[in-house]
C-alpha cells in the first residue's frame, strides 16, 4: 500500500511539472566582471528562479554586440560594445514570473535579458545545421539570369541615329 502512494505521489508530481509553463530567459551579462564573475552572475540568476525545474542552459560566451548598449551606473552612462551571452530555459508557476523579472533588473551585471514564454523541448542538444527551404530550387545552382535577345547588334547609319535622337527629344 506504501508502494503504490509513493508511485501515485511521483505520478503527481511528474504531472504538476508537465503542467508549469516553460520560460527561457536569454541575458548579456557586463564585460567588465571578466571571465571569472561570469559564474557568479549566472549562479545569481539561478538563485532567483528558486524552485524552477532548470531544463537546459548554456554558458554565457563573450560576443560582440550589433550595437552599442548603454547602462546607467552611479550616474554615469557606461557604453559596452561587447557583452556574455547565455541563456536558461526552465519551468516555473506564472506567480514567481513577476518576482523574477524584479531580481534580473536589480542585479546591475545584467546589461539586457529577455523573457519568454516557449516549449518544452531542450534544442541545445540538437546538432544544428543550415537548411535550404526554397522547393523550387532544391538541387540547383543559382545562376545569373540571361538577358533576352530581342534585338541583335549590328551597325546602325548616322542617319537612323540622327532620326531616332530627334524623335526622343521632341516627345
Amino acid at each position: 500500500m506504501a508502494e503504490m502512494s509513493q508511485t501515485a505521489e511521483v505520478s503527481s508530481q511528474a504531472n504538476i511539472s508537465e503542467s508549469r509553463p516553460v520560460y527561457e530567459v536569454g541575458f548579456h551579462v557586463v564585460p567588465t566582471v571578466g571571465d571569472e564573475g561570469v559564474a557568479g552572475v549566472v549562479d545569481q540568476i539561478t538563485s532567483a528562479l528558486g524552485n524552477a525545474e532548470i531544463i537546459s542552459q548554456q554558458v554565457p560566451e563573450k560576443m560582440r554586440l550589433a550595437y552599442t548598449v548603454e547602462q546607467a551606473a552611479a550616474g554615469k552612462r557606461a557604453k559596452f560594445d561587447e557583452a556574455y551571452f547565455g541563456f536558461i530555459k526552465f519551468a516555473i508557476d506564472r506567480e514567481e514570473i513577476p518576482a523574477l523579472e524584479q531580481a534580473l533588473r536589480a542585479n546591475k551585471n545584467i546589461l539586457r535579458f529577455l523573457l519568454i514564454e516557449t516549449t518544452r523541448e531542450d534544442i541545445s542538444q540538437a546538432p544544428r545545421r543550415a537548411v535550404f527551404a526554397s522547393d523550387r530550387l532544391e538541387g540547383e545552382t543559382i545562376q545569373k539570369p540571361k538577358a533576352a535577345a530581342e534585338e541583335k547588334a549590328g551597325e546602325v547609319s548616322e542617319a537612323e541615329l540622327d532620326k531616332s535622337i530627334d524623335a526622343l527629344v521632341q516627345e
